[in-house]
């Protein structure tokens, strides 16, 4: 009996995983969207099913084998980052990426054992919308503890489906909340008879379709003149980069293409274009300024700069230069790659590692202004965190977004980084520049579009127009603060009506 036991539960937690394979499929590059829908459903469906060992723990693991299919795939270039150009070892960069691909798989787990706490009727009204609820939740929560990890929400994924028209209006949670709402309509279509099917079939084609009629962009009117623009793509490889024999070469062959740009009203170049300190070549810096206020461009340029108090602490920072005016401080910081968190420098230095000392900006910095006009910043990752970007809104009439994904090599992060920004741009109704080092620097419009980009991995110059944009969307206005409240409330009820049915029931209140 035991052995039957364990058998179903592995092929229950293998059936799990596979579903879990199935999401990362609807992000780029892949661009399959409707693959989050099928994907939610079957999981939907699974955690549905009657179970013949109903202990919470064993839906855990269900719950665990779900993450460890979808970010065994979607977060797979942690691996790449950590050993082709974090120079780990394979056992250690595989344990590593393991360890952060199991913490990510926590999330998925824990709300399918809060989903099954709740015990709600299966495909009830109440089931329909409580899984939807508890899975946005779990993205809320995935993007916030330990600073957070907002890569993989389900609602970048919907960039290509109609839905991706709710996402200036309801944001990304929101838009991750429809889909799964989708999902569970896909499962109950399923489960219900051929004539039950049918106002389960409607309302699925419904969410799918409808945002599609609603076209918010058509009534975004470019009130301002088109500026030009310029992106530098260096393609270095991180072993050049970061080689000081190479260093004058390196800036030199900078100052070459910014020469080519002269007259662009606005040039931008990557992350840490200049690899080293501002402050170690102000002159040089000073020069390139002059130039470019003389020949009426603005740069925009990634290069370290030190902290006030240190020399040898050092800001992740985004300088203007020429007509332009202002710094930019990257905020968030990568854990492990740009710092070290306190409980790990211990170990860190026991292993002899590179000690990491780069410092975050503070909040509320002021905007850098080119041509006069203020814009929004971000430093790669920083992309990522909506609230980063709209705390500069709606004051900015541009996004600059500058990054270096060579630490990812040829995996899934670039396109996945691309493809965030679509979505940021889409949210905000303002054109983006995306200023890579080593592929996929992108022009974006207003509704996310791809105006022109660089393919990865090659070295060029991206030229172009873009318009500065102040109008407001309703996710600009509102955040995610409403969905939040309605996914937080719906999750409330839930709870309160399984506490009463415990209650009357004199069953305990604990698991």
């Amino acid at each position: 009996m035991r052995i039957s036991s364990l058998i179903w539960r592995t092929i229950v937690t293998m059936r799990c995983f596979f579903y879990g394979l199935l999401l990362p499929l609807s992000f780029a590059p892949f661009h399959l969207p409707g693959f989050a829908i099928i994907s939610l459903a079957l999981f939907y469906y699974e955690l549905n099913k009657p179970q013949k060992d109903s202990r919470l723990r064993i839906l855990f693991w269900h719950g665990m084998a779900y993450g460890l299919g979808f970010f065994g795939v979607g977060a797979s270039w942690v691996y790449v980052s950590i050993h082709i150009y974090g120079h780990f070892n394979v056992i250690i960069a595989g344990l590593i990426t393991l360890l952060f691909i199991v913490y990510l798989s926590v999330f998925p787990a824990l709300m399918a054992i809060f989903y099954a706490y709740l015990r709600i009727r299966p495909y009830s009204f109440i089931s329909l919308v409580a899984f939807p609820a508890l899975w946005t939740l779990s993205e809320l929560l995935r993007s916030t503890v330990f600073t957070g990890f907002p890569w993989l929400l389900v609602g970048f994924g919907q960039f290509d489906s109609p839905i991706q028209s709710l996402l200036p209006i309801i944001g990304v949670y929101g838009v991750t909340f429809i889909t799964a709402l989708a999902s569970t309509l896909l499962a109950l279509c399923l489960k219900e008879s051929q004539l039950k099917r049918i106002p389960s079939l409607g309302g699925l084609l419904f969410l799918i379709l409808s945002p599609g009629l609603i076209h918010l962009s058509d009534d975004i009117k470019p009130q301002a003149k088109p500026i030009q623009v310029g992106i530098i793509q260096a393609n270095l490889s991180m072993r050049d980069k970061w080689d000081e024999q190479l260093f004058w070469q390196i800036l030199d062959d900078y100052q070459k293409q910014i020469h080519t740009l002269l007259g662009t009203e606005l040039i931008v170049l990557p992350e840490s274009a200049i690899p080293v300190s501002a402050s170690y070549i102000s002159d040089i810096l000073r020069q390139i300024s002059q130039e470019a206020k003389k020949a009426g461009s603005s740069i925009l340029l990634g290069i370290p700069k030190p902290t006030e108090s240190d020399e040898s602490n050092y800001y992740n920072a985004l300088m203007a230069l020429g007509h332009g005016e202002g710094t930019y401080l990257k905020q968030h910081l990568v854990p492990f790659g740009e710092y070290i968190p306190k409980p790990f420098q211990g170990i860190n230095r026991m292993l002899k590692l590179p000690e990491l000392n780069l410092h975050s900006g503070t909040k509320n910095q002021a905007l850098i202004t080119v041509q006069n006009k203020p814009i929004a910043t971000l430093i790669c990752y920083e992309l990522a965190y909506g609230n980063l970007l709209r705390q500069q809104l709606p004051s900015a009439e541009l996004i600059v977004s500058i990054s270096d994904d060579g630490w990812f090599g040829h995996s899934l992060a670039m396109a996945q980084h691309q493809q965030i920004a679509q979505v940021r741009s889409l949210q905000t109704a303002r054109y983006q520049l995306m200023a890579n080092n080593d592929g996929l620097s992108s022009i974006i419009d207003a509704s996310g579009h791809l105006v022109d980009f660089l393919p990865p991995f090659s070295a060029g110059l991206l030229r172009g127009t873009v318009t500065p944009m102040t109008q407001l969307t309703p996710w600009v206005i509102w955040g995610d603060a409403p969905i939040l409240f309605g996914v937080g409330l719906i999750a409330l009820i839930c709870l309160t009506l399984r506490l009463r049915c415990r209650i009357a029931k004199n069953e305990p209140l604990a698991v």
